[in-house]
């Protein structure tokens, strides 16, 4: 030993934090976006504000998602996943397990509006998505659709689902004022039209319900699933 090292002790080493693959995963990533939504809105989810919020350096998230497209079809996917975890499991009646998978979808969307608002006619090609998929075609089939109309019939019903959910998360997500504003033309505006030039708007004014009213989801959701257990007696020939 020579005499610069006599008497050195051995230094301890300082922790080191995992890298970015050992600590960051999509899922962890798909969190922390939603929580930037619900702060910041939709145009506040960009890969530095989720990197602030996971105190990760931005492009440690490039190395999960190649674009911030490819994250939101990563969040449209983890609605799907949501919906999906509230239902039970297929095999009941079809009607029912077709009503629970709207009912789940619209309130996933209404937890996360900020990024629901976007999602209506995107497709996330990913697991959950595929997995839900399955299950209205599946429902489809088991009420005696044929294959070509069992696949229309799961396009218009999830359409609707998306399209309808997707509205109400765009009025959910809108702010205060703005909504507010909106809100308040059909308890004040539409109720003090002119009779003699919107007689038909006049007769109803009293009862138009409010746009958030949960009820009209409802409506239109029950109003859907008549339609197609009409169809199917008519296809099974006992309607």
């Amino acid at each position: 030993m020579t005499a610069s090292h006599a008497g050195r002790q051995p230094t301890a080493k300082s922790p080191r934090r995992p890298g970015p693959k050992a600590w960051l995963s999509q899922e962890r990533i798909v969190a922390a976006a939603f929580r930037v939504s619900e702060q910041a809105g939709a145009q506040g989810i960009t890969f530095q504000a989720i990197g602030d919020e996971l105190e990760a350096h931005p492009t440690a998230i490039y190395r999960h998602f190649r674009t911030k497209d490819d994250l939101m079809l990563a969040l449209l996917d983890a609605l799907h996943a949501e919906a999906l975890e509230a239902t039970p499991q297929p095999g009941g009646d079809w009607v029912q397990e077709l009503r629970e998978l709207a009912r789940a979808t619209h309130a996933a969307f209404m937890r996360h509006p900020h990024v629901a608002q976007f999602s209506g006619a995107r497709t996330a090609r990913r697991q959950h998505e595929f997995a839900k998929v399955d299950r209205v075609i599946g429902c489809m089939l088991r009420a005696g659709f044929s294959p070509e109309d069992a696949a229309r019939n799961y396009r218009v019903f999830s359409d609707f689902v998306l399209a309808y959910s997707a509205q109400d998360a765009s009025l959910a997500a809108l702010d205060t004022d703005t909504k507010n504003t909106d809100m308040r033309a059909w308890t004040v505006d539409y109720r003090t039209l002119p009779r003699e030039e919107y007689p038909n708007i006049h007769a109803v004014a009293h009862a138009l319900p409010a746009l958030d009213d949960p009820q009209n989801f409802e409506t239109a959701l029950e109003m859907m699933l008549e339609s197609l257990q009409s169809s199917a007696r008519t296809t099974s020939g006992t309607g």
